[in-house]
């Protein structure tokens, strides 16, 4: 549709419709209001160094980045499986005490929280199915999905788009929680970095390669937790800014060209990657194999969690919560009965 079925000629010929001159006209056929700026970058992108520099070190830079994140991912929490592994083992046989602490439940997640990060669940599983779905059509699981239904990539572009404004939605949803809840409040200023997270997560690493170090005590959120939050946000906002260029195309190419909508485009299907390997290798493992709460940490359902996880993944919050419940309630004066009218 772009060089024409019968009249096909060189882009340096002045008459062809791929000619730089004519390139405005020509996508306009499809993509109403195009300027001169859809011609301000490569119309079939090859991400080759020689032909696309910038496509080409931004792919580059965002595998050495996955590489090096989610390797780093992996190599932290298997050290702290083995860990945590060895530890159970002795208890089995003996070799080593096991801490015995009661049956009840501390709230985690009120329900707000709960259906936040139901609806963050949510829609990222889905934009990530559907995503994939477009980049790599031949898979053998795409392919399963699509002997379901004719129409499976018509369902696949709307349910794509609608479980990106549902995360938006949620986003906007827990910013407002952030600003204007008590919970939310005290949950910012909770997950905000400090120095002691540095000292955490260098002695939590000392620790678990069987040096001579204690188990750090964390509070309510750890430094692995707030390393997750923080990298959630950043997806976020980068896939959500990418997201919207890419969907309305028309638009964003006649302001950034389409150089800029590559741009895009490539940040996005890298950040995807990174964004899906740190929640299987980092998220799914805190919730689901790490030997401290398998076969799963079920907080994110009941929203409570039992006083043998918070004693060995949130001791410093466990203290906490144990001495205000047993601060005695402020006593109240009684009320005094209004006088009675007397009659007259």
């Amino acid at each position: 549709s772009c060089h024409g079925a019968h009249d096909i000629k060189a882009s340096a010929d002045p008459t062809s419709s791929v000619n730089r001159a004519n390139l405005s006209l020509t996508c306009g056929r499809c993509h109403p209001g195009a300027t001169r700026r859809f011609s301000v970058g490569s119309v079939h992108v090859t991400m080759e160094k020689a032909k696309e520099p910038i496509l080409y070190w931004i792919a580059t830079l965002y595998v050495g980045l996955i590489v090096v994140v989610v390797g780093g991912m992996f190599l932290h929490n298997l050290l702290d499986f083995l860990r945590k592994s060895s530890h159970r083992l002795k208890v089995r046989r003996g070799e080593a005490a096991e801490e015995i602490h009661g049956h009840a439940l501390y709230l985690r997640m009120t329900l707000a929280e709960r259906l936040q990060h139901g609806a963050l669940m949510l829609s990222f599983t889905v934009l990530v199915i559907t995503g994939f779905m477009l980049r790599y059509p031949e898979a053998w699981w795409v392919q399963g999905i699509r002997r379901l239904s004719d129409h499976a990539f018509d369902l696949r572009s709307l349910s794509h788009r609608t479980a990106a404004v549902v995360m938006i939605g949620a986003s906007l949803a827990h910013l407002y929680y952030l600003a204007c809840t008590r919970r939310g409040r005290e949950f910012f200023k909770d997950m905000l970095p400090c120095r002691r997270d540095v000292t955490d997560a260098r002695q939590n690493l000392l620790h678990n390669l069987g040096l001579p170090a204690a188990k750090p005590r964390f509070g309510r959120f750890s430094y692995m937790e707030k390393m997750e939050y923080w990298a959630l946000v950043w997806g976020t906002l980068v896939m959500a800014v990418t997201g919207v260029i890419m969907a309305f195309e028309n638009l964003f190419i006649s302001w950034l060209t389409k150089l800029g909508w590559d741009i895009s485009r490539t940040v996005h299907f890298y950040e995807a990657w990174l964004a899906t390997l740190a929640i299987i290798v980092w998220h799914l493992y805190y919730v689901i194999f790490n030997p401290e709460v398998y076969p799963m940490n079920t907080a994110w359902l009941s929203g409570r969690m039992p006083e043998s996880v918070m004693a060995e993944e949130h001791p410093l919050e466990l203290e906490a919560l144990r001495r205000r419940d047993q601060e005695p309630e402020p006593k109240q004066e009684p009320e005094q009965e209004p006088e009675k009218l007397e009659e007259a």
